[in-house]
């Protein structure tokens, strides 16, 4: 398919998408219903328009028709296609006076149009379960979250690699006048679904102790202890602990001006002494202010380690730092941009093709566009989003275009 033709039916399928309901998004979207801030962590609250009996169903569907001018992330001979997305789900709600149990499930279907990129088609699907247990003076939740994939997100592969993501994090806390005392334990696994990449499968065993204080009526200040216990399956040599310290604040510092901040020291150690450790700071900050009625910005930045699937280097450190905005034009008319800019520092030298190195990536993301929403159930949304990754390690660059066009049917 020419270029020409790969438009034109980019085009088509604008039109065609604006009369279907549709939503489609190549990333998952269910867990963006749920809220996690300090102690609390629920599901955001729905309008329910359907019930049975006390349940709450909330339907949606997800629709995309998407133009990529290079579908494989390469340096050099890039493949075009317009590529197809189309996610269903559903969210359970169940109220039970201050309580609340929540299941969500979305699938998601990823076609190509060219039969020669058949093999890039993909089936994937996202669960979550929530319970949050709400008491005069203590609360228990628990989340737990499936994910089937082999997107490249969360991984450093060069390819798309078919995984299991699951994890189960329950946290308790008590309330003592202006404290809070909360504890929390979570189990995380991947386990890669081809036998070739089984070394790389592991699990962990975090602990986390946290402090929250209200300084005032919107505003706690926190003070969090986590260790974490780092296995794999086939390589003990990857297996490791940390032990990381942070403090910071939440809530409300300035009308119309919401914050987060976590920042302290991480002491990361791995079993084979030979393997580099991780000591040195790390954080989290965001922020997002509410200018105008119509009119939103959003910043935020993160620093840590992340535990590595290149060669044989145990973890990377990220640096991320993040922009947005959105603002309201015209009635149910939104503007909106991103811009994200984040870097990968391996923590130990690989050989890849002739060059042994210390790998150093530098990712640059931009994403712009429209929304309209005709209902408050229906969602359009055309937009336009570069893609673009430097690394030392030259055939690992890639520039990438994408124009879409998505709608969301939430009921």
């Amino acid at each position: 398919m020419s270029r020409r033709q790969a438009f034109t039916l980019f085009f088509l399928s604008f039109l065609f998408s604006s009369l279907v309901p549709r939503m489609l998004y190549a990333d998952f979207q269910l867990m963006d219903a749920i809220e996690e801030f300090g102690e609390r962590r629920f599901v955001k609250p729905f309008a329910p328009r359907l019930r049975a009996g006390p349940l709450r169903i909330h339907p949606s569907l997800r629709t995309q028709i998407e133009y990529d001018d290079n579908i494989l992330l390469e340096e050099k001979d890039e493949r075009e296609d317009v590529v197809y997305n189309i996610q269903p789900g559903a969210i359970l709600e169940l109220p039970i006076g201050t309580h609340q149990i929540t299941a969500g499930y979305e699938a998601d279907f990823e076609v190509f149009s060219k039969g020669r990129h058949s093999r890039q088609n993909d089936q994937n699907q996202n669960f979550f379960a929530l319970a949050d247990l709400r008491f005069p003076d203590w609360y228990v939740n628990v989340l737990e979250r499936l994910s089937e994939t082999s997107g490249r997100s969360g991984t450093t592969f060069t390819e798309r690699i078919p995984r299991i993501d699951q994890s189960i994090h329950p946290k308790i806390g008590y309330r003592w006048k202006r404290l809070i005392i909360e504890s929390g334990f979570r189990h995380s696994v991947r386990d890669f679904r081809r036998q070739v990449d089984d070394s790389l499968d592991f699990q962990i065993v975090e602990f986390t102790q946290v402090f929250y204080y209200d300084l005032f009526a919107r505003l706690k200040a926190l003070l969090e202890y986590q260790f974490a216990q780092i296995d794999y399956d086939d390589n003990f040599t990857r297996n490791g602990t940390f032990n990381q310290v942070r403090v910071g604040l939440e809530g409300e510092v300035y009308r119309n001006l919401t914050v987060r901040l976590k920042t302290g020291g991480q002491w990361r150690n791995y079993e084979e002494d030979a393997k580099s450790t991780f000591k040195s700071w790390v954080g989290e900050a965001s922020a997002e202010y509410q200018a105008r009625k119509n009119l939103k910005f959003q910043a935020s930045f993160g620093r840590e380690p992340i535990e590595a699937t290149f060669g044989n280097v145990n973890y990377y450190t990220q640096h991320i730092f993040r922009l947005g905005a959105e603002y309201e034009f015209r009635p149910r008319w939104i503007a909106f941009s991103q811009f994200k800019y984040y870097t990968h520092h391996y923590a130990e030298p690989s050989q890849f093709g002739n060059i042994y190195a210390f790998r150093r990536d530098y990712h640059t993301s931009v994403r712009t566009g429209l929304r309209y929403l005709p209902r408050e159930w229906f969602e359009i949304e055309m937009a336009y989003q570069f893609v673009q990754r430097d690394s030392n390690f030259p055939t690992l660059d890639y520039d990438n275009n994408r124009f879409s066009l998505s709608s969301t049917l939430s009921y």
